[in-house]
């Protein structure tokens, strides 16, 4: 199932505050980034932007005529990896930051140049 925002094949063991983050819906990516602060809270980020995209591709692929001239049903824009790091690395290059406060903390600034990427073109 695609809605447990850190569920599905790959998830892993969490705690406290990781075990709310996992029954979060997809759509709460923006929140999630907000919680982003060291490794531990980017990786439960990355686990829920995957399965995000997991998400995506799923429900693209149920109805694809409906997507046909957009972007997928979740907002992806970027179908592989080399897409979504390609996007990232834009994201990098970008100065200032989207949001300025998000730079003070690398953890969350790679998160947000990540999450920037699924929207890239």
């Amino acid at each position: 199932m695609w809605w447990p925002l850190l569920g599905g094949k790959h998830t892993l063991p969490f705690s406290g505050r990781e075990r709310i983050l996992r029954r979060m819906a997809p759509s709460d990516l923006d929140a999630l980034l907000e919680l982003v602060h060291d490794e531990r809270s980017l990786g439960s980020f990355l686990h829920a932007l995957a399965a995000d995209f997991e998400a995506d591709r799923e429900m693209y692929e149920a109805n694809p005529e409906e997507y046909k001239y957009s972007s997928g049903p979740l907002g992806w824009e970027v179908g592989t990896i080399s897409d979504l790091l390609y996007g990232a690395a834009a994201e990098a290059g970008r100065r200032p930051p989207l949001r300025p406060q998000v730079a003070e903390n690398p953890w969350k600034r790679c998160a947000e140049m990540l999450l920037t990427a699924k929207v890239t073109e």
